[in-house]
């Protein structure tokens, strides 16, 4: 009994050896790290292509940006390109890269602000009438293969809602795409106490930021709030699963916005009077010109009867 703790100390080096000698990315690829950058160069080049704007030049611009960040990292395209096919057929490796590049991203939006940015244009405070309800990371890379290539999330509603709330997701979206056609969907779910449903689902195509709105018109209580982002496959050549496909899912949101009920219409303390369909106004600020008086005309009596009923020519 006495070896025993010496025989706990050899067990515990063989396990610290055999997870030394955990094969890593082999050499002729990027390694993680580096990747990392990379990845991370390129989600910044995007960015100061879109946002340039003259969208027609808009590729060209990207090209050359995503150009100088692989000379950055004296890598070529090539290089680049088939570490990129090392990684996606080992996704988890690339998941790991992607988890850290969400954090890099999520401290970039932090140290500018975004939260108090994002309240304040929706013109409340986590105090007032707007509050964020958001729990999940802010900021988060996508990539198309399962179980990578979506976010999603639920939020029981508590005694801070009222009736009659609205929900908005928010989120800034940005596409890192090799090829293929960019196309991520968007839902989000709210449903109130009497277990109707309100949804709402959008395509999601290009590098801006997005705001989905969940009315409550029938001034209900929420009872829960759900939804995801998702990223799929999408089209394009015939190697597109091989290319570059990420989406940059940032600044994301789930705002709670108290609404006032509508205001009654109303009514007019001065009734102002309509006139009779079958008589003229009649304004009293008006003088009245008396009727005109015509005379009696007189009828000799020795005219005939005939000569009663006729009118002389001095009235017609």
């Amino acid at each position: 009994m006495k070896h025993f703790p010496g025989f706990l100390i050899v067990v515990s080096l063989a396990v610290l050896l055999m997870a030394g000698c955990k094969p890593g990315v082999p050499k002729e690829y990027i390694q993680p790290d580096d990747m990392e950058d990379i990845l991370y160069d390129y989600h910044v080049a995007d960015g100061m292509a879109y946002a340039e704007g003259a969208y027609d030049e808009l590729n060209f611009r990207r090209k050359a940006y995503r150009d100088a960040a692989l000379r950055k990292h004296g890598v070529t395209e090539a290089e680049f390109d088939s570490s990129l096919v090392y990684y996606y057929r080992h996704t988890e490796r690339l998941h790991d890269i992607y988890s850290k590049l969400s954090k890099r991203l999520n401290n970039d939006a932090i140290a500018l602000g975004a939260t108090a940015n994002e309240l304040s244009q929706f013109g409340g405070t986590n105090q007032g009438d707007t509050a964020t309800v958001w729990r999940n990371e802010q900021s988060v890379v996508l990539m198309p293969q399962a179980p990578y290539n979506h976010i999603s999330f639920e939020v029981k509603a508590d005694t801070a809602y009222h009736e009659g709330d609205m929900m908005i997701l928010s989120f800034d979206n940005q596409f890192i795409f090799q090829d293929g056609i960019r196309d991520g969907i968007a839902y989000i779910a709210v449903t109130y106490a009497n277990d109707s449903t309100t949804s709402q689902v959008l395509h999601v195509t290009s590098d801006t930021h997005y705001d989905m709105r969940v009315m409550n018109e029938g001034r209900l209580r929420i009872k829960l709030v759900k939804g995801f982002i998702y990223l799929g496959m999408g089209q394009g050549n015939s190697n597109s699963s091989m290319t570059l496909k990420l989406m940059s899912v940032s600044n994301m949101r789930l705002l709670r916005m108290h609404t006032d009920p509508p205001k009654e219409e109303e009514e007019d303390s001065i009734t102002v009077p309509q006139p009779h369909p079958a008589k003229a106004p009649y304004n009293q600020d008006l003088p009245v010109s008396p009727r005109p008086q015509v005379s009696p005309v007189s009828v000799p009596p020795s005219a005939s009867d005939d000569s009663k009923s006729s009118v002389p020519e001095a009235i017609k």
